[in-house]
């Protein structure tokens, strides 16, 4: 049985490096691009707000997700709200959650360990939206964030130094009591 948890910054810092590993499998990356991501993920532990979760099976990190509260300044926050034009940057980047990574081993596919990883990590988070960059192309990555309430904000958008086609999504949160 997977178990899925909430990882405090300081424990999911040794992970990272597994955690890159999951990332290369789920995405078909070649080496140089997981250590790369390794490096990113490792950038990423002390941003604003960092909420990560595990999957585990036993004492092997199978799946993982997390976020941070963006902010003008960094990269993925301010090429995406120039995409999105002032208006709607404002409206959705202004109080959000940026979901940074979600992957799992794809031997773990398909028996809901991807939506528990997404509702444990976005239950409790406390800002007005979450959003997130995928592929844009229908797969089982998209109709999860659909099946939660993301809607597209972007679609056929390319970042700056790539060619591969991304939807940004985004979901508004109800507010918390």
């Amino acid at each position: 049985m997977t178990d899925v948890r909430l990882i405090d910054p300081d424990e999911f810092e040794p992970l990272v490096v597994t955690a890159a590993q999951i990332y290369g499998e789920a995405m078909r990356r070649p080496p140089e691009l997981v250590v790369q991501r390794r490096e990113i993920m490792q950038s990423h532990l002390h941003r604003r707000g960092f909420r990560a979760v595990g999957a585990m099976d036993g004492e092997q990190l199978v799946g993982f997700g997390y976020g941070y509260r963006g902010r003008s300044g960094e990269w993925w926050h301010d090429i995406v709200a120039k995409a999105l034009g002032r208006e709607p940057a404002r409206d959705w980047l202004a109080d959000a959650f940026e979901l940074a990574e979600l992957h799992l081993l794809p031997a773990h596919h398909g028996h809901g360990v991807g939506r528990a990883l997404l509702t444990t990590l976005l239950d409790g988070v406390q800002t007005h939206t979450v959003v997130l960059s995928t592929h844009d192309q229908d797969s089982p990555a998209r109709s999860l964030y659909r099946s939660v309430g993301f809607e597209d904000l972007l679609t056929g958008f390319v970042f700056p130094g790539s060619t591969e086609v991304y939807a940004v999504m985004g979901r508004r949160q109800t507010p918390q009591s």
